[in-house]
């Protein structure tokens, strides 16, 4: 009787190390998942700025408004025959 409470409680004691130590831990499992959902948000926001992306670049490729507008704001440039006045505050 001895021998069979001796065997199963160095099971045991071997299938806790595993559950609990091992690389294949529970714990382990558990940060696992963590760093899942962080990246699986994480690529959702990189899904919605290349959506963002792609909705300029068709803006830019098929609308002259929205190109002339980028060009007036962010190059500072403007048509033949207008003035530009800069004021500074």
């Amino acid at each position: 009787m001895n021998k069979i409470i001796i065997i199963l409680s160095i099971f045991l004691i071997s299938f806790s190390y595993r559950l609990f130590f091992s690389d294949n831990s529970y714990i382990n499992y558990l940060e696992l998942r963590e760093q899942v959902l962080s990246l699986q948000e994480e690529n959702k926001k990189f899904l919605e700025k290349i959506k963002i992306l792609k909705s300029r670049v068709k803006n830019l490729k098929t609308s002259d408004e929205f190109l002339e507008e980028k060009a007036r704001n962010e190059l500072g440039l403007v048509k033949e025959g207008e003035v530009f006045y800069h004021v500074i505050n």
